[in-house]
């Protein structure tokens, strides 16, 4: 039979590939949408801003909509996972306190808070979420340019 430590690293590796996947997905779609929104802009563009693109300054927006609330789910997808690896870390914490994990996360911690401190408060999820939020912007604005 496992010992037990190796039943909550396979729990531990599981969920924490889970987190990764969100964040594949994240970017999966950003990149997807930053390939689409540079053509949707330059097809705009060439029409000389008429009505006729209407429908596609529109669905720009409906791209920076859909990025904006799908980056912020997979967000939380992540961050379910990624909590559920820290609580299968700290069982195992607490079956092998010699191994002092906590104290290496904490010293790890640390250091990065004073090599980064300013960057450190910037959030990651809010950069994800105002990149597809200027997509809508930028659909918004074109729209009111072809209606105007």
């Amino acid at each position: 039979m496992a010992d037990d430590t190796d039943v909550l690293l396979k729990f531990y590796e599981e969920d924490w590939q889970q987190a990764r996947q969100a964040e594949d997905q994240r970017t999966a779609i950003t990149n997807i949408t930053l390939i689409i929104v540079p053509a949707l802009v330059g097809f705009i563009s060439q029409t000389g801003f008429s009505i006729s693109a209407l429908p596609l300054t529109l669905l720009l927006i409906v791209l920076g909509i859909y990025g904006a609330v799908t980056s912020q789910k997979l967000y939380e997808r992540h961050c379910y996972f990624s909590d559920r690896s820290g609580f299968w870390r700290e069982k195992i914490n607490e079956l092998h306190p010699k191994l002092e994990i906590n104290q290496i996360r904490n010293n790890a911690r640390s250091k990065h808070t004073k090599r980064f401190k300013y960057l450190e408060k910037i959030r990651l999820y809010s950069l994800w979420l105002a990149l597809h939020l200027l997509v809508a912007l930028i659909g918004l604005i074109l729209t009111i340019v072809v209606l105007w």
